[in-house]
């Protein structure tokens, strides 16, 4: 790319309030970034998965008179009962998605749970 075409531009940037600017011809490229551009987003990775709500209502460990205990830390199998949504009657099991360590418990006994709500992350 022609150097007095790069000069070119960066002058003219300098009298906008551009941020950034990219300019295409043919095959060539230039970006320019000012330091008021804004940083490129983060990427952000994470191994836990979700396991949400499957319904409205109000959650439960266990049926009353058992004792389901769930602590962080915990290992689960794939399948395991990890509680169930109580919605106007009916249940609506709660179970593990995959083999892991259950690593976050955001719910707890009796608590009211939203349809899609994390209840639980787990760790492969």
């Amino acid at each position: 790319m022609d150097t007095k075409l790069i000069t070119e531009i960066t002058q003219w940037l300098k009298t906008t309030d551009l941020a950034e600017f990219c300019y295409r011809k043919d095959h060539n490229c230039i970006e320019i970034k000012t330091s008021e551009a804004l940083p490129e987003p983060a990427e952000f990775s994470c191994r836990l998965q979700v396991v949400a709500a499957p319904a409205l209502g109000i959650y439960h460990r266990a049926a009353k008179g058992k004792n389901l205990p769930l602590k962080e830390g915990q290992k689960v199998a794939q399948g395991a009962g990890l509680g169930y949504i109580q919605t106007h009657g009916q249940k609506h099991e709660v179970t593990a998605p995959m083999a892991g360590t259950l690593r976050i418990i955001s719910i707890e006994e009796g608590q009211p749970a939203e349809y899609g709500q994390p209840l639980f992350f787990i760790e492969p």
